[in-house]
């Protein structure tokens, strides 16, 4: 499989990991939903913004490496 295609895939598979992360463990019970972190749950910090964040490092690290040839 291309660099890029299998990047792509594993950019989409942790950015629905972590996208799913947060509330998967507030269900779980591994942390109480109450406490908030600057106003916000955790969950909201995990699935809003760093997955976000974490997708588009990913892909200046793709583009900065020279996986795309265009």
């Amino acid at each position: 499989m291309p660099s890029m295609a299998r990047l792509a895939i594993i950019l989409t598979l942790i950015y629905a990991l972590l996208w799913a992360l947060g509330p998967l463990l507030t269900d779980m019970g591994v942390w109480d939903s109450k406490p908030d972190y600057y106003g916000l749950p955790l969950w909201f910090w995990l699935s809003c913004i760093l997955t976000p964040l974490f997708f588009i490092m990913g892909l200046f690290y793709l583009f900065g490496r020279g996986g795309h040839k265009g």
